[in-house]
C-alpha cells in the first residue's frame, strides 16, 4: 500500500494550544464579568430609594399629620407600596431612615456596608426630601 502524501487535520499539539488560548481567553472573560451583578444592585438599591423618596413626599402632603413618617412602615399600604417597602438589595433589609429636623435622609452603604466608598458598588448613596444628595 502506498503511503499517503497529502494528510489533512490537526496535530495533538495544534488541538492543545487551541485549547489552551480557550481557556486563557474564559477565564479572561469571567474575571471581567464577576463584579458586574454588584454594579446591578448598586443601580437598583438607587432607583429604589428614589421611588422611596417620592414616596415619602407623597406621604407628606396626602397624610394628615403634614409630616414625614417616623419609619418607613408607614408606606406599607395600598397608596404607597402595596407589597410593602423595598428592602436594599445588598442586606435584603430595610434601607436605612433617619428623620431630620427640615425632612429625612434614606441611605445605602452599599456592597461594603461601610461609610464612604469611591465607586460603585461600595459607593454610599443617600437621599433626602429634595432627592438625591450624593456619598457622604
Amino acid at each position: 500500500m502506498p503511503q499517503r502524501k497529502n494528510r489533512r487535520g490537526f496535530t495533538l499539539v495544534e488541538l492543545m494550544v487551541v485549547i489552551v488560548i480557550l481557556g486563557i481567553i474564559a477565564t479572561m472573560g469571567f474575571v471581567f464579568l464577576m463584579d458586574k451583578p454588584d454594579d446591578a444592585k448598586w443601580d437598583t438599591a438607587h432607583s429604589t430609594m428614589a421611588e422611596i423618596q417620592k414616596a415619602l413626599n407623597m406621604y407628606k402632603l396626602n397624610e394628615t399629620s403634614a409630616d414625614y413618617p417616623d419609619s418607613l412602615d408607614a408606606l406599607n399600604n395600598q397608596k404607597y407600596f402595596p407589597n410593602g417597602v423595598p428592602k436594599d438589595p445588598f442586606t435584603k433589609t430595610d434601607f436605612i431612615y433617619e428623620r431630620t429636623e427640615s425632612g429625612f435622609r434614606l441611605i445605602c452603604l452599599g456592597k461594603d456596608q461601610a461609610e464612604g466608598g469611591e465607586a460603585k458598588p461600595n459607593k454610599d448613596i443617600v437621599f433626602n426630601e429634595a432627592g438625591l444628595v450624593g456619598d457622604r
